[in-house]
């Protein structure tokens, strides 16, 4: 029985909200501010285009984790079990293509001169960075789901605070981070622009490495 279910017999139901609520600002924050790739595509984002582009960017898990939900509680249970490190080997060279086009791009100082994406093609990137990555899909298929729909049983309007606070605290964190990123992106000008840019290639390389590495094992293991 969820933490949050459980007050409901000994402090009320404003103490379950209260619960509920603090459960998914937590969670929410540690997704919001772990490393990968959506992480680094926002900071990307920001310095090419400013900071609409890094909003829209962190905005992707409103978009792509419907779609999570959705397949992940009707879908993704009945299908075969090398279906999700498929989707995560996938994404890995999805990654990396991003990070050679960073890299590719990282020619010259912030300007005029730089053509950004719209804000619509920045934010499919973001979405398919986002459904790539299995982290959203492990996160619902095994802590986030079960845990919400246990706290529906009892009452959905704890369920619906325990969302709530998850997606606030995810996305905020990373609309914080553009906004920091932007303030001072005229100040990264030049050669220095350039290193951050191919530094922010790297890692976004070396992250869909890891991507492929993890997704490969776990597709060993559903196959073999």
């Amino acid at each position: 029985m969820p933490a949050a279910v459980q007050a409901c017999d000994t402090g009320g139901p404003m103490l379950a909200g209260v619960d509920s609520l603090v459960l998914g600002l937590a969670m929410g924050l540690a997704a919001g501010i772990s490393p990968g790739p959506l992480l680094v595509l926002v900071i990307v984002q920001t310095l090419r285009a400013g900071w609409r582009a890094g909003v829209v960017t962190a905005l992707a898990p409103l978009v792509g984790d419907a779609i999570v939900v959705g397949l992940t509680l009707v879908v993704l249970s009945r299908l075969p079990g090398w279906t999700l490190p498929m989707i995560g080997v996938l994404g890995g060279g999805y990654v990396i293509w991003i990070a050679w086009e960073t890299w590719r791009g990282a020619t010259g100082p912030i300007g005029d001169d730089v053509e950004p994406l719209s804000s619509g093609a920045a934010l499919r990137r973001a979405v398919v960075v986002n459904l790539s990555s299995p982290h959203p899909w492990l996160t619902w298929g095994t802590v986030l789901g079960p845990l919400v729909l246990a706290t529906a049983e009892d009452e959905l309007g704890l369920a619906v605070l325990l969302v709530a606070g998850f997606y606030l605290t995810l996305i905020g964190s990373k609309v914080v981070l553009a906004l920091v990123v932007a303030r001072g992106r005229r100040v990264i000008t030049g050669g220095v622009y350039r290193w951050v840019m191919r530094g922010s290639a790297l890692l976004l390389a070396g992250l869909g490495v890891l991507l492929i590495w993890e997704s490969a094992a776990r597709l060993a293991d559903a196959v073999g």
